[in-house]
């Protein structure tokens, strides 16, 4: 028997491979962030989709919220649960020779940012959200922190690369080179 694996695969944020899960309004493609999905496609990578937290803590009718919003004990709980398990996952692919090209997270997300996440308003009133001013600030999404912390406990190492939902051209360009690296292709 002939297996032609890659071995490599990379983990994605859910709304990269499904931009219905996105907050009504957020979504800048009708069902993937195509450019990422076809860069993974023709590096023939294997794609992991994580689960959407924020979908199944909130509901599909939820409305935009900062980190501090989701930034309760419940939230960050349940979000630790889920990097457990996505977490188990890469354990078991590394530990049988499959390389973590990369994971990839959604800027500006209260909970799956890399790099760039979203503050402002803490109440609780959605119409009141909409007043009020948010921020972008130099950190991860929570879901992102609990990743990483289990990660680091388990000594696994991966590049972490933040997708800009309305321009993910300079994240796409970094994707791919590191793609060609591991391809040998450089």
């Amino acid at each position: 028997m002939q297996d032609k694996r890659s071995k490599k695969i990379v983990i994605v944020a859910h709304c990269i491979l499904n931009q219905n899960s996105r907050v009504q309004g957020l979504a800048s493609f009708l069902g993937t962030i195509k450019p990422v999905v076809e860069t993974l496609l023709e590096y023939e990578v294997g794609i992991v989709q994580m689960p959407c937290p924020e979908l199944l803590y909130a509901g599909y009718k939820r409305w935009a919220q900062t980190k501090e919003q989701y930034d309760t004990l419940g939230y960050r709980r349940f979000c630790r649960k889920i990097a457990k398990q996505i977490a188990s996952q890469i354990h078991e692919y590394t530990k049988n020779g499959v390389e973590i090209a990369a994971i990839l997270g959604i800027e500006g997300s209260p909970t799956c940012a890399i790099t760039k996440t979203t503050k402002g308003y803490t109440g609780g009133d959605p119409t009141e959200s909409q007043k009020q001013k948010r921020e972008k600030i130099r950190e991860k999404g929570i879901l992102i922190e609990e990743l990483e912390k289990t990660l680091t406990k388990m000594k696994i190492k991966t590049r972490l690369i933040g997708i800009d939902n309305k321009a993910p051209e300079k994240a796409t360009a970094e994707i791919r080179e590191i793609l060609q690296q591991l391809n040998g292709k450089v």
